[in-house]
């Protein structure tokens, strides 16, 4: 009677433990199964070779919003613009004549570009751009610093938002007078000898029947007065167009979030007169992940030269006289352990024997009539210290100087035979941090500021 009525509950005790082994593993199963197919759609939108049809790009975002949520934490927490104050480094200022800076820095709310004097370090002018007519599409307004401001002789700015659909004229009172959104814009914006602008453009590019997906670069010209488009040509379809297509099929540097850069256009410099190798309304084109600047004729379309030599990751080509250009040379490798996305580590222990890669920049000149590179006060440059891994600029003043941003250390320089005549932060610290400069623009003569 006993036995009886104990064994069914043993019984059923075991198949209800076996019923519930099998439950799990199959739900695990199931779980594992799903995992898969998620994970393999997931790979699939970053692919971008359309299998997935509308659910690719929600995919795709979905996928990266992790690593979007931990960038937004850190610039809570410290913002990308701020870097470490080092109190010990120099504060040196002997300049004896007028130099005048335009920069701009994210102050409370808003961004507020400055015209200053760095003889004096007085403001001469300041405008203000809040996030109220901002385009936002993605990229924070406090990250989106306005880079290398265009001051006008009506006392107007020409700004973009980096990495932005936002390109504005501010008046001298700071009031919009026009808003261009009709592009991404990053990188460096210039004039040209109509008065025109020429901008830094970026665009997803799909090739081969959408097997094949990348970001692509376009310079684009504006029109200073209504802020229109006047030419707007993909870098991609000009080397196409010139039969270079093998430039884009190389080492691609991979973007968080953006996919393949393989060009990653930083600066389209007009040509303003006539030269002994170009023309008046030529562009020099200067792509980082190349390590390459070519001569481009809008008119033609026609790529007139390509150079590459002893330069790495270069930014900021500027036209030195009718035969001889200069270049910001960050002379870093692309290969290597990165710190993050971006990001290299600075260090000896690299590749390329015999090199000075990854320990200080340069600024070169090429001669275009002896094909050779030479070296501007290169022994300023390692005495100084100077290395910014990206970005980076510089301006040749009229007695010969040299100024340099060192933009990721927030520093700045003037180069010359004798001393240092400025070698300091360009920002005062906040709270042991200092800003980033933003690709100050420099100008020697003002004549209607006074």
């Amino acid at each position: 009677m006993l036995f009886s009525l104990s064994l069914p509950p043993k019984k059923g005790s075991i198949i209800q433990v076996f019923q519930k082994i099998i439950s799990f593993v199959s739900k695990l199963v199931l779980l594992l199964a799903g995992l898969c197919i998620f994970a393999w759609a997931v790979w699939q939108a970053n692919e971008g070779n359309g299998k997935l049809g509308f659910l690719e790009k929600p995919l795709a975002t979905f996928a990266t919003f992790p690593s979007l949520a931990m960038e937004v934490t850190k610039e809570i927490e410290k913002p990308e613009r701020l870097l470490n104050y080092d109190p010990n480094f120099p504060n040196i200022n002997t300049l004896d004549y007028d130099v005048y800076a335009l920069n701009a820095a994210f102050e409370t709310s808003e961004w507020k570009i400055r015209l200053a004097n760095l003889r004096t370090d007085s403001v001469l002018l300041e405008w203000h751009l809040g996030e109220e007519n901002y385009n936002n599409t993605g990229r924070v307004f406090s990250h989106a610093e306005p880079r290398s401001p265009i001051l006008l002789s009506d006392r107007s700015i020409v700004i973009h938002n980096d990495e932005s659909w936002n390109l504005f004229r501010l008046d001298e009172q700071s009031n919009i007078l026009w808003h261009n959104t009709d592009h991404q814009y990053h990188h460096g914006i210039n004039l040209d000898h109509e008065g025109n602008i020429w901008a830094c453009t970026s665009n997803e590019v799909q090739m081969l029947k959408n097997k094949m997906i990348y970001r692509d670069n376009s310079i684009t010209k504006i029109d200073v007065g209504t802020g229109d488009v006047l030419f707007h040509k993909s870098i991609s379809e000009i080397f196409i167009e010139n039969d270079m297509p093998y430039v884009l099929h190389g080492q691609a540097n991979e973007v968080s979030r953006k996919g393949f850069d393989p060009l990653h256009l930083n600066e389209v410099e007009p040509v303003l007169n006539d030269g002994t190798h170009w023309k008046k309304g030529d562009l020099f084109i200067s792509l980082r992940d190349r390590s390459m600047i070519f001569l481009y004729r809008p008119s033609t379309n026609e790529i007139l030269k390509v150079i590459q030599g002893p330069f790495y990751n270069q930014h900021d080509i500027d036209v030195r006289s009718d035969s001889t250009v200069s270049l910001f040379n960050n002379n870093v490798t692309s290969l290597g352990k990165l710190d993050h996305p971006g990001k290299r580590t600075r260090s000896d222990d690299h590749l390329l024997p015999n090199t000075t890669l990854n320990l200080n920049a340069q600024v070169l000149i090429y001669n275009f009539n002896s094909d050779t590179f030479t070296a501007v006060f290169p022994e300023k440059f390692i005495e100084n210290n100077v290395y910014t891994a990206t970005q980076g600029l510089h301006h040749f003043m009229a007695n010969g100087d040299l100024f340099v941003e060192s933009q990721e250390e927030g520093k700045i320089y003037l180069f010359n035979e004798g001393e240092t005549s400025i070698k300091r932060y360009y920002n005062d610290p906040i709270n042991n941090h200092i800003e980033h400069t933003h690709w100050i623009r420099i100008y020697e003569e003002l004549d209607f500021i006074n």
